[in-house]
């Protein structure tokens, strides 16, 4: 899949979650900004974004402009936003970019066209307004001013859905870190079960942004807790996934997988090193859930969160082919050797079907000499004849 096309997924699901997208929110959902060089730069501590852009500024600009173009294709609204700091930094208005071009479409959220008269129904009421000033408060970390801008939705409307939540946000936002593991296994279940939906309802998109360092103070106090199969959550890496610390969240979830391998650990151990810019390694992991745990990993590649937009259009390709018999999940590494999407991995070195019919296909990617490749296509014919009719059309064409 092309960057754009990677782009315009990653903006369709955003609008599909959150009813916008931005062209910084695609930038983070694509890797093309790391999430810790992001939240730098809220604090304070870079003057913009351009240096932590993979590929830099130029190529961010084009993948960008290339992507508004798209928006404006589907008539979705431009709209201008102001990005504000955090922690010391909180309040100031922050510059994106030194470009004036990329800044302006770092500024920019894109939302579907409504009536001017619903907008101004919905956007213009003093209770929506006091609602979106508290949650900008809350956004910026900032628990005196979110007060301060609860108090007078209050006096607006003192039943207003909003004020529960938000006041369950201002806990959230002064409850001290955990300071061991019980208390990090209790606030985990706080996290899930008030914290998250409370942020979520009043914050929507910025909710990922406000409960980060507070999934990663939890990662930090159970640290030293096992992995439960019983109880996968309880565990540091799923705490620090979800304060997208991806080196943290890989290290813990490698380190458990080390005792016995689970395919939630899998999982987030493949989620952090894609995030970490580890492809090959989040692949490894990825296929490995194919072969052992089918069940678990279809679901997962078959949701549009997925972050491997190029193997979740493999497995799309080989569930619409025509080979017999047809391919299940755990032919997928097989399949995505054959159409050249896996290289630079390992074998499996598996006794499974699926795994040597992918070890085969390496091979037989790798050449050889007549001899090998005659006795690797025999192999794959054994395999899975629809592979080796794929293989041969393949050499053919």
């Amino acid at each position: 899949m092309t960057p754009l096309g990677e782009a315009q997924t990653a903006a369709q699901r955003l609008l599909a979650e959150h009813g916008a997208c931005s062209p910084l929110e695609v930038l983070l959902a694509t890797n093309h900004l790391h999430y810790d060089d992001y939240q730098a730069w809220r604090r304070g501590e870079q003057a913009t974004l351009d240096d932590s852009l993979v590929g830099g500024a130029g190529d961010a600009s084009t993948l960008m402009e290339a992507l508004a173009n798209w928006a404006r294709s589907l008539r979705l609204e431009a709209q201008t936003v102001a990005l504000y700091g955090t922690d010391d930094n909180a309040g100031a208005e922050l510059r994106a970019s030194a470009s004036a071009p990329l800044d302006a479409l770092l500024h920019t959220e894109f939302r579907p066209a409504a009536g001017r008269a619903q907008l101004d129904l919905f956007f213009d009421s003093s209770e929506a307004i006091a609602v979106n000033e508290v949650a900008a408060a809350l956004a910026m970390r900032d628990a005196t001013t979110a007060d301060a801008r609860l108090a007078r939705l209050a006096r607006l409307n003192a039943e207003h859905w909003a004020i529960p939540d938000v006041r369950t946000l201002l806990d959230a936002l002064r409850a001290p870190a955990p300071e061991d593991a019980a208390a990090g296994i209790e606030r985990l279940d706080v996290h899930e079960r008030r914290w998250q939906p409370a942020a979520c309802a009043v914050l929507h998109a910025g909710a990922r942004d406000f409960l980060a360092p507070l999934w990663r103070s939890v990662g930090d106090a159970v640290a030293s807790v096992s992995f439960q199969p019983a109880e996968p959550r309880r565990h540091s890496s799923w705490a620090y996934l979800n304060g997208l610390d991806w080196a943290k969240a890989a290290a813990s979830a490698e380190a458990a997988l080390a005792e016995d391998w689970h395919p939630d650990l899998a999982c987030r151990l493949a989620e952090a090193n894609w995030r970490l810019r580890q492809p090959n390694a989040a692949r490894r992991q990825w296929f490995s859930l194919c072969w052992r745990a089918a069940a678990h990993f279809q679901p997962l590649i078959e949701q549009p969160k997925f972050p491997d937009a190029a193997m979740q259009s493999a497995w799309q390709a080989a569930k619409g082919a025509d080979v017999e018999p047809p391919l299940t999940v755990a032919w997928l590494p097989a399949w995505m050797v054959l159409e050249g999407t896996a290289a630079g991995l390992a074998p499996s070195d598996g006794e499974d079907e699926p795994q040597r019919a992918y070890d085969v296909l390496l091979a037989l990617a790798a050449g050889g000499s007549d001899r090998q490749v005659i006795d690797n296509r025999r192999a794959l014919q054994a395999l899975h004849p629809g592979l080796l009719a794929r293989y041969l059309a393949a050499r053919e064409a």
